[in-house]
């Protein structure tokens, strides 16, 4: 189906997506390509929701420097891989939600994290690193060496080979390996729900994923599914791992309608649209569905600028 007969099927109250990868290319790009179409879909009065795994201040370093602080009210954060949710509201951002540890389950996340490393290191003799500093979570580093630092979501490809290697040459198993037995450590240690997610170069175990931001709009935005257009950019596995977005389709979601601008080298879930393309489709899409409300009559010369 063409991209404009698909988005002309439905009407949207809220646009819901991936930041990294897919609004923006990563986190030290300019952002100001969005800045007219944001406006123009918070004029429309349509929801924007941001859902990422980083902080506030991050994705606001890109968005604060043009947005028209004025139409923010219908601009939602939820950030922290679904810990948190923030507004703009009256000059300064309110929290609406905000998913706080208790001291039993940071001991635990501690605990989780640091069983983990010792038993790689004694079984394997593969060394890890632990980053403690993240809200309700643990990440624990698979590849902590300095060429792959902080590497860009363009070279996912690259750092699975890099992982798959280092760990093959460590007699590890395999990635998938590792994430079932962080979810066994967490059983084991008393964690109840652990959330165990992995962008290749981590394995993260946590309190809190990307369905808690999902619920979020469903519940507390009272948005309905088929209501809902949400874009992201990994929905498909990347080699044995789920894609960074998957957990974007959940039982708050189930009937809506899902665009994937990745790359997707190993497809996407049968509810998802591929289209690729990357963040220059993505705000193409927004034009569109700007576009379809009829409220723009010139907007012809500026869509699908990036």
């Amino acid at each position: 189906m063409h991209m404009i007969e698909l988005l002309s099927k439905k009407r949207f109250k809220a646009i819901i997506f991936d930041w990294d990868g897919t609004a923006v290319p990563d986190r030290f790009s300019s952002a100001e390509y969005l800045k007219e179409p944001f406006h123009q879909l918070l004029k429309l009065g349509i929801k924007i929701v941001i859902i990422t795994g980083t902080n506030i201040n991050n994705v606001w370093r890109q968005v604060g420097p043009w947005l028209d602080r004025d139409l923010a009210y219908n601009l939602y954060f939820c950030t922290n891989r679904g810990s948190e949710v923030f507004q703009w509201k009256d000059g300064d951002f309110i929290t609406l939600e905000r998913r706080v540890a208790t001291s039993e389950e940071e001991d635990k996340l501690n605990r989780i994290a640091e069983t983990f490393k010792n038993e790689v290191k004694i079984k394997y003799n593969l060394d890890v690193d632990i980053i403690y500093n993240r809200l309700n979570r643990r990440k624990i580093d698979l590849i902590p060496l300095p060429e792959w630092a902080d590497p860009p979501k363009s070279k996912i490809d690259e750092l699975l080979i890099a992982v798959n290697k280092r760990l093959k040459d460590h007699n590890v198993p395999s990635l998938s390996y590792l994430i079932k037995r962080t979810k066994e450590i967490s059983f084991e240690i008393g964690l109840k729900d652990p959330r165990i997610t992995s962008d290749v170069k981590h394995i993260e175990v946590g309190l809190t994923d990307k369905s808690d931001s999902t619920k979020f709009v469903r519940e507390k935005l009272g948005v309905l599914p088929e209501e809902m257009l949400i874009l992201g950019d990994e929905f498909g596995p990347i080699g044995e791992v789920d894609g960074s977005d998957y957990l974007m389709l959940n039982k708050y979601t189930k009937g809506a309608t899902f665009i994937s601008v990745g790359k997707e080298p190993n497809g996407v879930p049968k509810e998802v649209i591929h289209i690729g393309g990357g963040p220059e489709k993505f705000v193409e899409i927004l034009w569109e569905v700007i576009k379809k409300e009829g409220e723009l009559n010139n907007v012809g010369n500026s869509a699908g600028k990036f």
